[in-house]
């Protein structure tokens, strides 16, 4: 009986890693989609010296793209309503 309750904590927790590796696969498909496969390869390369800091270099640049979008698109807002107001 105590064989079987291991393999079922065992095969949790395979699953559980499986999971967590896949959910980290999407993820660095989806850094990579965001700021550039070259971008991408820059981060890891600089993640050598200190590898802790993947997860937060990624989302300082996932918060500078949203960040450029972001002004980009209320700097074409404030452009459009300043143009349609001068005519």
């Amino acid at each position: 009986m105590t064989e079987r309750r291991e393999s079922r904590i065992r095969t949790t927790l395979a699953a559980l890693v499986c999971r967590m590796q896949a959910l980290t696969v999407f993820g660095y498909m989806g850094v990579a989609s965001l700021i550039g496969v070259e971008t991408l390869i820059v981060v890891l390369g600089f993640t050598t010296v200190l590898p802790i800091a993947i997860p937060f270099v990624l989302i300082v640049f996932a918060a500078v793209y949203f960040f450029r979008e972001r002004v980009r698109g209320l700097w074409r807002a404030t452009r459009a309503r300043f143009a349609g107001s001068g005519r």
